[in-house]
């Protein structure tokens, strides 16, 4: 039974040492402006997310995309040896991909789950319709992540995993149970059609439309690199995300938790820092 998740997003990791291609490097400022190319500073701030995590008492942990600045493999393991330090149970972690995640190759995911972060691959976003079982509640983790140029950061929901995520929303067994859907992109469209091209999901509408059919659907996501948190239909908040912990400050995690009561997610502040 879990009682506690905790919500963190958007890592960013590069890896270390450094990749000397000036190429590589000015496609990694272009992705990464406004922020420092600091590779060391990144690990640290993702130990010290993770170790707020472990003090939290959470039972799970989610954390929903870009986990990586390109996606490349050393960046992917870089990720992946830090998640293991943090001597987090692999099972009690829910990984999915974001579209930083998906810019060096198409199917970067799927080789990571089999590679660097096979340990996590049981309870991370696989294939469409995925469930993880987590008693009292269930997630339903998303890979929306498209291969893309880095001109552009949107996500799609596919329309196989639409259908996939219909049938599991409708299962009459899973709904007597806490639903909980995890993606990277929030499942709103942008208001300006040029930005929703450049960095909106695809198939939003139905990811929408899926959520007020269901009401007991709750989601929690990224991209924003910020706190959100929305209605969809009527009824309480459903719809969460989690700050960018590459933009945290030093020695200061930006955590999210919530508390689990009957099913409902119950948002429970950031973590303390130590």
């Amino acid at each position: 039974m879990i009682g506690r998740i905790a919500h963190l997003s958007d890592v960013h990791m590069l890896e270390t040492p450094p990749n000397p291609s000036a190429i590589y490097n000015l496609t990694l400022r272009l992705l990464s402006v406004g922020r420092v190319l600091d590779p060391h500073a990144r690990v640290k701030k993702l130990k010290t997310a993770l170790s707020a995590v472990k003090r939290s008492g959470a039972d799970h942990v989610v954390i929903s995309g870009d986990l990586t600045e390109v996606g490349s493999l050393p960046q992917f393991e870089t990720f992946a040896e830090n998640l293991h330090d943090s001597g987090l149970d692999p099972a009690s972690v829910t990984l999915v991909p974001g579209n930083h995640d998906a810019y060096t190759v198409a199917d970067a995911w799927a080789k990571m789950l089999d590679g660097p972060l096979r340990a996590f691959a049981r309870s991370s976003a696989g294939e469409p319709g995925k469930v993880v079982d987590l008693g009292n509640v269930v997630l339903l983790p998303l890979d929306l992540s498209r291969h893309q140029s880095i001109v552009r950061s949107g996500g799609e929901l596919t329309a196989g995993a639409a259908s996939a995520l219909e049938q599991r929303l409708i299962d009459s067994d899973l709904q007597k149970r806490g639903v909980i859907v995890v993606q990277h992109h929030p499942p709103f469209g942008h208001a300006r059609g040029a930005w929703q091209w450049i960095d909106g999901l695809r198939g939003h509408g139905r990811m929408t439309d899926l959520l007020t059919a269901n009401p007991g659907a709750q989601l929690l996501h990224g991209h924003m690199h910020r706190l959100i948190d929305r209605i969809v239909g009527l009824g309480k908040r459903r719809i969460f995300g989690a700050p960018a912990t590459v933009d945290d400050a030093e020695g200061t995690p930006r955590v999210r938790l919530y508390d689990v009561r009957d099913g409902i997610l119950e948002p429970a502040g950031l973590c303390p820092a130590a």
